[in-house]
């Protein structure tokens, strides 16, 4: 390793699972050794997504993570660092979300450098050429269509628009077909320029790892003939969303045999003190099939054949919901039977044997999922990019426990009573106004 690289370390002396080094140009090393591991998933998380877009451009950083794939300095044709991935048994994919983009890579232990080189090349070493923007473009038009044409996949968008309206949390991540065909190659450079820089990026390993080997690795990114990118721009604050009115009503017709519908309201943001009361009010109401929902609105009244909670946490807001597909005819007895379930979490305590179940059931998937390397990798880089720490999975399972039926009773009362509801519709539905006399004013 190049002498003074590592500006910071952290990790196994504090007790903690993993460890975790800041070189000195600012890009944060996190990894975990997972003992009987015989893989390992990496990612680097760029701390970028859709909510820096504005109007225009929207769709720009969905587009950049495609973009990257067509041509890398190591690998200048496309499909060339896939081929260099799978030909070892592993896999390589990338995501972008409201407020991170990033790119991974699980694969065998001894092809561990290779799926490193993969991700550097693909966030470090682009070569974003002005004929690959051409030719992706028609391909992420077919995206945006496809998830429009999926009724459950878009009801969750039509949602989004409805509760943060001209927001950046209120737009598709991918942008739309016109913002997409618009895009101009000097300014995904630009963004590329301004966000994929050492200090706004994070690489999160998992499995049969050392830390040393990844903090050697990530330092001769930086100390090749190429040269280190130039640093970050300080970002702008984020601008905060001024939710729809209670009561809104978006119905969007489709001449489909089934409706879907989102009913739901603002909720915290993901470091909020009332994030984990709410997360155990949203297994009480519909995670699982003992969740109220489930038994009330599909088991004892038909209603539906599928409905669950949902909800976001960004950095200073969220959404919590029920979403539910349902037979047309249907429409009203479905809304009426979950504004009851939301008013019952109003008005009542949950039961002790609720929240226990509740409690065990959350604490349950947290522990499944965290036996995958990925789901590990995952959880180090998110923490690492988007809040104040990493929380360890035992200090999540502690606040869990600690979650008492008074505080969800409050945090019901606070946030999901039925007079705050926004309500989104999508099937053969053309009266918004019939929508609108179900929601209680």
């Amino acid at each position: 390793m190049a002498s003074g690289v590592v500006a910071g370390r952290f990790g196994a002396q504090a007790d903690l699972p993993y460890e975790r080094s800041v070189l000195a140009n600012g890009l944060r090393v996190v990894t975990q050794a997972m003992p009987g591991s015989r893989s390992v998933a990496l990612g680097l998380f760029v701390g970028v997504g859709s909510r820096r877009e504005d109007e225009a451009h929207a769709g720009l950083s969905h587009l950049l993570e495609h973009l990257v794939f067509k041509g890398t300095r190591r690998y200048p044709d496309a499909g060339g660092l896939s081929e260099a991935v799978e030909g070892s048994g592993g896999r390589v994919n990338a995501s972008t979300d409201r407020e991170l983009t990033v790119y991974s890579a699980r694969v065998p232990a001894e092809a561990t450098a290779r799926a490193l080189e993969v991700v550097a090349d693909l966030v470090l070493w682009p070569l974003l050429r002005r004929k690959d923007l051409l030719g992706e473009k028609p391909v992420i038009v077919d995206e945006i269509r496809m998830y429009v044409d999926s009724p459950v996949d878009h009801v969750f968008s039509l949602f989004d628009e409805l509760l943060f309206g001209g927001h950046p949390l209120g737009r598709e991540i991918a942008g739309t077909p016109r913002s997409v065909r618009r895009a101009r190659h000097e300014t995904l450079v630009a963004h590329w320029e301004r966000w994929y820089r050492p200090p706004n990026i994070v690489l999160a390993a998992a499995g049969a790892i050392r830390h040393e080997e990844m903090l050697e690795a990530a330092s001769r990114w930086f100390d090749e003939e190429t040269g280190e990118p130039g640093p970050t721009h300080l970002p702008a604050p984020l601008e905060a969303p001024s939710p729809a009115p209670a009561g809104s009503v978006r119905v969007a017709f489709r001449r489909l045999s089934q409706g879907n519908l989102c009913i739901g309201m603002p909720g915290v943001a993901r470091d909020h003190a009332d994030r984990w009361a709410l997360d155990l009010l949203g297994a009480v109401l519909g995670d699982g099939m003992s969740s109220r929902l489930f038994l009330e609105l599909r088991e004892r009244r038909s209603l539906t054949y599928d409905v669950s909670t949902f909800g976001a946490a960004y950095a200073d807001c969220g959404t919590f919901g029920v979403h539910a597909g349902f037979d047309p005819d249907q429409a009203g007895a479905l809304v009426a039977a979950i504004l009851e379930q939301l008013e019952r979490t109003v008005q009542e305590q949950v039961r002790p044997a609720e929240l226990d179940r509740a409690r065990a059931y959350s604490r349950g998937r947290l522990l499944l999922r965290m036996e995958e390397t990925g789901s590990v990798a995952a959880w180090l880089g998110t923490g690492e990019s988007l809040l104040p720490r990493i929380l360890t999975v035992d200090e999540v399972i502690e606040r869990l426990e600690a979650v008492t039926a008074e505080d969800l009773l409050r945090v019901a009362r606070q946030y999901v009573r039925p007079d705050l509801a926004r309500l989104a519709v999508l099937g053969p539905f053309r009266s918004r106004l019939r929508f609108e006399r179900m929601l209680p004013r």
